[in-house]
């Protein structure tokens, strides 16, 4: 293992330093620190490796140790000379509405996956999967901006390196001064099984990587007025009559989505005035934000807020109160604001200390809806004119970080155009990832196949599939889901493909007539009952292919199997989207062999009963009817 840095034009790596010491701390919690220090002619290096089970995170921290500044034109947090032998390459392309689409390939040629656009998962996400004879390696990079990894082979070894990327990146390290690496993320695991790789990373995710919060340890349902409203038809009545019925059936935390903030006009579109949050729509909302916040509160719900720190509307007078927030490259404005402005960090804190304080937000949504590319190149934001991106995105895990520790029970959403920037860099400073804006539940396999590799599905949010509002030109952004037009099946699908992770509506639940009204409270009531505790303390198995969001290619089946091993507990979900194909066996995980276990259907009574070898072995066998069938197994084990 090593690294690359390439600095006044010359490329350098471990091999070019001196190794002249190197400590190793072994923690109660398991995991194992080494720092190993590289002395160099210019620079030194500390190289660390943060190893727990079958995982590791690495990155650098370099100084400038010479008389003179240093330019930096490319960090490789990893540059690994491996043995080639046979190697298949799994990674995911990315964009609004179609993440998480799976691409494999073997490594015959120079492999180079990138992102360009700003945002990590914009145009790729940034994890890849690559087995070979002996093992499964999964690597990804914590980082949100722009990233690179490359996948070289030689004769019979492949060199596989990468960090940030270096387009239009360079830093200029001043004489004693120090920069850290953006981190990479690295498991593997000789059973070549992907469902062991992605439990061990959610395993060291919870231990080292999602920031703790009590209130995370309850369902915590939420409903948010998004889909069926958008910034049109949300006002403050609308809202209150929502949460009126979502107290009813047992949501959690209420959320006010775009449209509460800019001139008291119905008429203003809420992407124009992103920066002047001081801004409230009376002509949407009379009585004010708090008012609406204290109603969520006097029903016994948390209260939600969106908000989009970060952005910069074209009509919004903040520009003008502070010409140098602005984010631009050569002088063209990006619509941001640059968070390497120190200036701009405090303004950004300020702000979101005081939407907390003052309105009595218990969550926020954070949003982020454009590409910013390569970043901004101002020289006089504080920082060298050629790491602009480098330095917004430190300077947005600083405001987080500080707002975390103001308010340690605030939850933080991170949803960049829905899911636009998921990698582990942003969810150190999160509490949860929402998956993608639309959310059809053909959509939705496709990505919580995919995200779940990465993430654990007690940090990823997403909703069921939704209501959407028509727009002017009698058009939805997707399929909406009427559930007064769903047979009791099909609800029952869409209801529990919505409880594989956090749960959460985008409905007009005021308009819903009692009958469907009853069945939300009985599913919810099974979700916080049921599964949340799988949820929130599981291992998770895919026991099917990934389904794709067009119906047509990948796995028509899906199922998804929760094990708690100490408790001697599992629940797996099974749905059929299959027209033709309708009965299909699925062999279990994670059961003891030399145990009985106890079968239900959650939608019966039927009981089973079966050793967990035959579980494992022979599995169980499901018939469905029709498409779009779901079943729920609850699985005991019997003493």
């Amino acid at each position: 293992m090593t690294f690359g840095i390439l600095c006044n034009s010359k490329w350098l790596t471990a091999e070019d330093f001196t190794i002249t010491s190197s400590k190793v701390v072994e923690h109660g919690n398991g995991s194992r620190e080494e720092v190993m220090i590289f002395i160099g002619t210019e620079f030194n290096v500390n190289y660390h490796i943060k190893s727990f089970n079958i995982v590791e995170e690495r990155w650098l921290v370099i100084e400038n140790t010479s008389k003179k500044n240093l330019t930096i034109e490319r960090i490789d947090t990893i540059n690994d000379k491996v043995s080639l032998s046979s190697k298949n390459i799994k990674y995911f392309k990315s964009g609004w509405g179609n993440e998480y689409q799976p691409f494999s390939a073997e490594l015959t040629e120079t492999l180079i996956l990138e992102s360009r656009a700003g945002r990590s998962s914009e145009a790729i996400h940034p994890y890849v999967l690559v087995e070979d004879e002996k093992e499964l390696s999964l690597y990804t990079v914590a980082w949100s901006g722009n990233w690179i990894l490359r996948f070289e082979p030689e004769e019979d070894t492949v060199t596989i390196s990468g960090g940030i990327s270096n387009w239009e990146f360079t830093k200029t390290l001043g004489v004693q001064e120090k920069m850290e690496s953006i981190h990479i993320i690295i498991a593997k695991t000789a059973s070549k099984d992907m469902n062991i790789l992605s439990n061990e990373i959610s395993r060291f995710g919870k231990k080292f990587i999602y920031p703790k919060n009590d209130s995370l340890k309850e369902p915590l349902v939420e409903w948010n007025h998004w889909w069926s409203y958008e910034d049109v038809d949300i006002n403050e009545d609308v809202f209150k009559a929502n949460v009126d019925v979502g107290k009813d059936i047992g949501v959690d935390v209420c959320t006010l989505d775009a449209g509460w903030f800019g001139p008291s006009d119905q008429d203003s579109h809420w992407y124009d005035w992103r920066g002047d949050w001081e801004l409230v729509n009376t002509a949407r909302f009379p009585s004010g934000i708090k008012h609406l916040a204290d109603y969520v509160h006097n029903n016994g719900m948390k209260f939600g807020f969106w908000c989009e720190i970060e952005g910069l509307g074209r009509l919004a007078k903040i520009r003008e109160a502070h010409p140098l927030f602005p984010a631009k490259r050569d002088d063209e404005d990006l619509g941001y604001i640059c968070f390497g402005n120190p200036d701009a960090q405090n303004w950004a804190f300020t702000m979101l200390d005081e939407i907390i304080t003052n309105y009595g937000c218990d969550w926020i949504k954070l949003d982020f809806n454009l590409n910013p590319g390569a970043g901004c190149n101002r020289c006089d934001h504080g920082y060298d004119c050629g790491d602009g991106l480098l330095e917004h995105y430190n300077g947005y895990y600083q405001v987080l970080s500080r707002i975390r520790e103001k308010h340690p029970n605030i939850i933080l959403e991170n949803c960049p155009s829905g899911g636009l920037r998921t990698d582990l860099g942003i969810m150190k400073q999160t509490h949860l990832n929402f998956l993608s804006d639309p959310d059809y539940s053909m959509h939705k396999f496709q990505l919580f196949w995919g995200s779940s590799i990465l993430l654990p599905p007690s940090h990823i949010l997403h909703w069921m599939w939704s209501k959407t509002r028509k727009n002017s030109e009698g058009t939805y952004p997707f399929p909406p889901l009427d559930l007064e037009l769903c047979t009791e099946k099909q609800l029952n699908f869409h209801l529990r493909l919505g409880m594989v992770h956090r749960f959460g509506f985008s409905h007009p639940l005021s308009t819903y007539k009692i009958e469907v009204i009853k069945k939300l409270k009985k599913a919810i009531k099974f979700y916080k009952a049921v599964v949340f505790p799988f949820i929130s303390n599981a291992d998770l198995f895919r026991l099917t292919g990934q389904a794709l969001n067009n119906g047509v290619d990948g796995d028509l089946w899906n199922a998804y199997q929760y094990v708690m091993p100490k408790e001697g507990k599992s629940i797996v979900f099974i749905f059929c989207m299959d027209d033709e194909n309708k009965k299909r066996t699925f062999k279990l995980f994670g059961l003891d062999k030399e145990v009985q276990y106890c079968l239900k259907n959650a939608d019966g009574n039927r009981i089973e009963q079966f050793s967990g070898e035959a579980l494992m072995t022979n599995g169980i066998t499901i018939e469905a009817d029709e498409k779009w069938e779901s079943h729920v197994i609850l699985i005991d084990s019997v003493e």
